[in-house]
């Protein structure tokens, strides 16, 4: 388990791969579900997009 908090596990589980790799990666400290859910929205419209400009 990453988080202690079983809802941000559950959110964090809910991610797309590349999404969780990206939030691992960066080492980011985060305290709250609601940093989580803007970190992971902001990585999945990003990455989406990216996908959708090649």
């Amino acid at each position: 388990m990453k988080y202690e908090d079983p809802k941000m596990e559950a959110y964090f589980n809910s991610l797309p791969g590349v999404v969780k790799r990206y939030i691992e990666k960066s080492g980011a400290v985060i305290g709250s579900l609601g940093e989580l859910t803007m970190i992971g929205e902001h990585f999945k419209n990003s990455l989406a997009s990216d996908q959708s400009d090649a």
